[in-house]
């Protein structure tokens, strides 16, 4: 009997650092496609062996800004409070697990640390920049507040289907330029990013919105983490 296949799924810490923190919705999401979720703490000298661990990886959001350092911009009025110690390991983990063809999500900030990862850019604070408000979601975070276009013959459109998809992203910044060989699969009515993927790797999906939150009131979105699955595969490596 093939065992599930292990999805890790890195992990928060609080302020005072003595708990580390995930959402529920995670490792429910990850159950519910068939895979093991395998919660991974901040231990950047663990790297490797996290991902000779797992079959999959997810980087998980978090309520904090990606240090502008990162893609060679300065800090600018309205970048907000960073985690460096968890962004630096969670960037570790995203460049080694696409080197070794890992099949990787990248959720909210998630997404926008793949695109970094591939050498793009990040809009600091859409106000600020474009003077665009809007993506920031008001509680219940798991409601659908405005509908994005996912491009066709994008995995993304295999995995929801092409065309119009309600989702509930809450951010302040987005992704500028999405990085060498990195495809938009989906954008905001008002042209923000808001999926990419790595064509070039056989699972490589950022989605700037919560599908592990939203799928129990919009069913497509589930289709996002058993396509990680079904790529991670049941049999191990």
């Amino acid at each position: 009997m093939s065992r599930r296949p292990r999805i890790g799924l890195t992990l928060d810490v609080d302020q005072a650092g003595a708990t580390w923190l995930l959402k529920r919705a995670y490792a429910d999401a990850v159950l519910s496609a068939g895979g093991l979720p395998v919660p991974l703490p901040i231990q950047p000298s663990a790297t490797g062996e996290w991902l000779e661990l797992c079959d999959a990886l997810v980087v998980t959001g978090g309520d904090f800004d990606i240090p502008p350092e990162l893609y060679g911009e300065a800090r600018r009025p309205g970048c907000g409070q960073a985690r460096p110690e968890r962004t630096a390991f969670e960037l570790d983990l995203l460049r080694q697990a696409l080197q070794r063809d890992l099949p990787v999500l990248g959720v909210c900030g998630g997404m926008q640390l793949l695109a970094v990862a591939m050498g793009g850019t990040l809009h600091q604070d859409l106000a600020a920049e474009l003077d665009l408000a809007g993506h920031q979601q008001p509680a219940p975070k798991d409601l659908p507040s405005h509908a994005v276009e996912v491009a066709p013959g994008t995995l993304l459109a295999r995995l929801v289907g092409a065309g119009e998809l309600a989702v509930n992203s809450t951010h302040h910044q987005a992704v500028r330029e999405p990085g060498r060989g990195v495809v938009v699969s989906a954008r905001a009515p008002d042209g923000i990013i808001e999926a990419i993927e790595v064509p070039a790797r056989r699972f490589a999906l950022g989605v700037q919105w919560h599908p592990e939150a939203v799928a129990r009131h919009q069913e497509r979105h589930g289709a996002i983490y058993a396509g990680l699955a079904a790529a991670a595969g049941g049999a191990g490596r």
